[in-house]
């Protein structure tokens, strides 16, 4: 059976990244599991209008950042510590290929050092694979609670059965 991250197929996922430069790939890979977080925080709270939405997860609003997602999913215990500290290398990675002048990869000192950081690290890995796959389980683990969240409401929603007194008499 086929590996699912997210909503996508692994493969599927792996054709679209290999599209990309190393750069591409870590912003993509990371818009990816932010995407999923932002999802996980909409779950877990009320229902919300589109405008409520758009002013708390908006550029200006209080979750309009990747780290203020990890930390509030963290915080309202959505998420456990070792997934926020990868996701926590996973940005610092990202903002590392994403605010720089000058050419970086999966290989530069800096991007390295975070990468050996992440929990499924070992020695001799390949950095990029290894971003990958810790952002891809990150996804997993997200959409799990996601999952898990959305049946625990459903259970508490009691169903609404209508029963019309007029019929019969």
């Amino acid at each position: 059976m086929a590996e699912i991250i997210g909503p996508f197929i692994k493969d599927e996922m792996l054709r679209i990244l290999a599209r990309q430069t190393e750069a591409g790939n870590a912003l993509v890979t990371a818009g990816l599991v932010e995407d999923w977080l932002e999802k996980l925080l909409l779950a877990a709270g009320r229902e919300l209008t589109n405008d409520e939405a758009t002013r708390i997860f908006g550029p200006m609003g209080p979750l309009g950042t990747f780290s203020a997602k990890i930390e509030i999913a963290y915080m309202f215990d959505l998420i456990e510590k070792q997934v926020r500290d990868d996701l926590r290398l996973i940005k610092g990675i990202r903002n590392n290929f994403a605010h720089t002048t000058r050419f970086v990869s999966f290989g530069s000192d800096h991007i390295a050092k975070d990468c050996q950081k992440l929990s499924n690290w070992t020695e001799g890995a390949n950095n990029e694979e290894c971003y990958r796959d810790k952002a891809f389980e990150c996804v997993n683990l997200i959409k799990a609670k996601m999952d898990e969240l959305i049946f625990a409401k459903a259970l508490r929603d009691e169903p609404v059965v209508a029963l019309d007194d007029e019929d019969e008499d």
